[in-house]
């Protein structure tokens, strides 16, 4: 399973491809907000200090020193600064015979403590405004073929830290980004688990004959379609148990099963115990904590 997750990434990240406009490196005064980005893409790289980002949604976003936000969409990005932020702040340019405005891409994403993690990238998002200085007044020649070569490579080891960083969903974002087909039948599936789901059934929500939607779903998601049926189904049932007080039972025929048993030995295959066990695992671990 590692190796087609990170075999489906590597194809992800090779489609990305950044120019870069411009970019700055400055501080914002504490309480100030600055708009970085205007109806473009681009990210904020905080250098020291401590801010805050407004996305698209009207949310302001913490963020610390090493981290880099990454906005691989036309949008604004405001900064508010906090504890003398210092940033740098880079213009994106994504060129027009890339698919790279995908909407798979969400519309911020923050990779936290990139800095430390990825030392070589700080250095090069440090020395960016000197890939634009001149000589005798003039931008010397290569700078934007440079420049654009360096953004690409920050950008896209983002994206990877990013990835990484997610809880859960990764597979699933995965193969949305590398198929929209195959994004429809996850959304369905994901909407409506207990529903008498067939491969023949999934391929219709795909658009696709089950065959070619058989093979296609396994190369982009790392599992059968059935597989990942069940992984889907026990992780909803998992919130069920942590959540409510429905038995298991009930469980079992709210994500899809017709018996207890046959929700129990999917359980067990994905979750290393019982269903019961799991439950009362979760609800002892407050009680147990420091």
């Amino acid at each position: 399973m590692p190796d087609a997750i990170d075999t489906r990434l590597d194809r992800m990240l090779a489609g990305m491809e950044w120019a870069l406009q411009r970019s700055r490196r400055s501080r914002v005064t504490d309480g100030a907000s600055a708009t970085v980005l205007d109806d473009t893409a681009g990210f904020v790289f905080l250098h020291e200090g401590r801010a805050a980002v407004r996305t698209a949604t009207g949310c302001w976003l913490p963020v610390a020193a090493g981290d880099l936000v990454l906005v691989p969409h036309r949008a604004d990005l405001t900064v508010r600064g906090e504890d003398g932020a210092d940033l740098t702040a880079a213009v994106l340019a994504a060129p027009p015979s890339r698919a790279h405005g995908d909407p798979a891409l969400p519309s911020v994403l923050v990779a936290r403590a990139f800095g430390p993690a990825e030392p070589g990238m700080a250095t090069l998002v440090r020395g960016m405004e000197c890939g634009w200085s001149t000589v005798g007044g003039r931008v010397r020649s290569g700078d934007t073929v440079i420049c654009s070569r360096i953004t690409t490579t920050i950008a896209v080891t983002a994206v990877r830290m990013w990835v990484e960083q997610q809880p859960t969903g990764t597979d699933r974002w995965l193969a949305s980004a590398l198929d929209p087909r195959i994004a429809r039948a996850l959304r369905a599936i994901h909407a409506d688990p207990a529903r008498p789901w067939t491969v023949a059934g999934m391929a219709r929500e795909a658009t696709m004959s089950r065959a070619v939607f058989a093979a296609r779903f396994a190369e982009v998601v790392g599992r059968t379609p059935a597989g990942y049926l069940v992984a889907t189904r026990v992780d909803a049932g998992r919130a069920l148990l942590a959540d409510g007080s429905a038995t298991v039972a009930e469980v079992a025929h709210r994500v899809g099963y017709r018996s207890e048993l046959g929700f129990a030995r999917a359980f067990r295959r994905e979750s290393g115990m019982s269903p019961s066990c799991w439950r009362s695992s979760v609800r002892s671990a407050p009680a147990s904590a420091p």
